[in-house]
């Protein structure tokens, strides 16, 4: 580590109220080829980007005056290529979901942290940084090159062939760096799954259990396979506006609840939509969750919309919700069969739910494909993973909390996480990787 004077290393900003956290921090980069700049306040740490660039941002969420949240998002206005990583514990998590709307975070890393894995999430961010950096300088070295393509004599052929290859290399940085992007909105995804699953009143297994019976309706019913994908993720958040119902209410059977009680449960959907509202690209997702308690003959909530005015999605979702609702006794706290929660759900049908989804629902029902999170485990052992491997599906822990994201390729640094997972936690964790042609042979 260097004070910031040498302008040819990367720069990282620390904010933290506490001291002993910013030694801490201090000591983990000392080694490290990269200067440090200390904050204990996001007042002094934007002042101090004022006059320095920023690389890496690493923040505190809870800082007295000014809460992580608040200073990330005026750091963006400032600086908005630096790479924006909020730190926070288990208490903060509701917050956390303000952060990731107000502050643009780019990662969120839990309290207390591991330091390897806060190293790499500040290496990835460094990468990102320059690649956004260099995205910029080819930006203006693709202008100045189109301007001088214009003012070129046409018989000049073969330097137009040259600048014309230029501008295509340039193309395929832009769409690495849209890849870049995606990944970071699936970050963000990740992000909200993982709040869901920290939530105790709410269930990880239940919401992907819900969001797998949303897939399967809507692949019943033909839906286009973009369509399918945003009701396949409405189902599985459509439970995160409860995080801002008291958990008690959260917790309850739905029939034990008072009136006062179901009038604020029944608005955990419009909490839903103020959550996710700043998440343009989540748009159509965002909906769908808002309009799931609405009924199919008009008596629902917010709007009391009626057969085809209620999103399809949202017709999908409340079968596919209430089915393992019931299942799981969180309806009216009495647990029923895969037979007699679809009875349930065929009894309100014309009244409650689109009578031609609860048909699709009949033929699941009478499958095993129902049975979708109980099926048994299957894989690789860690032992057997290699770099390079593409996950074929999301790999979950025992207590249903993401630990990697499908298609995730594996490295050597993600395989020794792995590892020092299953001797921490003393879990065997099996992984599904997608199999190459001679593989399959």
């Amino acid at each position: 580590m260097t004070t910031p004077s040498d302008s040819t290393l990367p720069l990282i900003l620390c904010v933290d109220d506490e001291a002993s956290i910013l030694k801490s921090l201090q000591r983990l980069f000392i080694s490290k080829d990269v200067q440090l700049l200390l904050a204990e306040s996001g007042a002094k740490a934007l002042e101090l980007m004022q006059n320095h660039r920023v690389n890496v941002i690493i923040t505190d969420m809870r800082m007295p005056n000014m809460t992580g949240a608040e200073f990330l998002a005026k750091a963006a206005v400032i600086q908005p290529d630096a790479y924006r990583i909020l730190m926070t514990g288990y208490a903060d998590l509701a917050s956390t979901v303000s952060a990731i709307n107000l502050g643009k975070i780019h990662r969120y890393v839990q309290k207390p942290w591991d330091n390897q894995e806060l190293q790499t999430v500040v290496e990835e961010g460094l990468a990102l940084y320059h690649l956004l950096r260099q995205n910029k300088q080819l930006t203006a070295k693709v202008a100045a090159q189109n301007k001088q393509l214009k003012e070129l004599n046409s018989s000049l052929e073969e330097t137009v062939q040259k600048r014309t290859e230029q501008l295509k290399q340039t193309l395929l940085k832009f769409k690495s760096l849209a890849s870049e992007r995606q990944k970071d909105e699936a970050a963000t995804l990740e992000v909200l799954y993982n709040i869901i699953v920290s939530y105790p009143p709410l269930s990880g297994e239940l919401a992907r259990k819900i969001s797998a019976t949303c897939e399967y309706l809507a692949n019943a019913l033909k839906l286009p396979s973009d369509q399918v994908n945003t009701i396949t993720k409405a189902g599985l958040f459509s439970e995160i506006g409860k995080i801002a119902l008291p958990p008690k209410i959260a917790e309850t059977a739905y029939t034990d609840l008072h009136n006062r009680e179901r009038r604020m449960f029944n608005e955990h959907p419009l909490h839903a939509e103020e959550i996710l509202l700043p998440a343009l690209h989540l748009s159509e997702m965002s909906l769908i969750i808002a309009n799931q308690l609405e009924r199919f003959n008009g008596g629902g909530e917010p709007a009391q919309k009626a057969g085809a005015d209620i999103p399809l999605g949202s017709r999908i979702l409340a079968i596919a919700r209430d089915f393992w609702l019931h299942v799981e006794g969180r309806y009216d706290g009495n647990k029923m069969t895969m037979t007699e929660a679809f009875d349930a759900i065929q009894l309100h049908q014309g009244s409650y739910y689109d009578p031609a989804i609860v048909k699709a629902l009949s033929v699941l029902v009478a499958s095993e494909e129902v049975d979708i999170a109980n099926k048994a485990r299957r894989g690789l052992e860690v032992s057997a993973l290699k770099p390079g491997m593409k996950l074929k599906q999301n790999l979950y822990n025992l207590k249903h909390i993401l630990l990697l994201p499908q298609e995730h390729v594996l490295t050597q640094a993600s395989l020794d996480k792995l590892w020092k997972y299953q001797l921490k936690h003393k879990e065997q964790l099996l992984v599904e990787v997608e199999t190459t042609p001679d593989e399959k042979r």
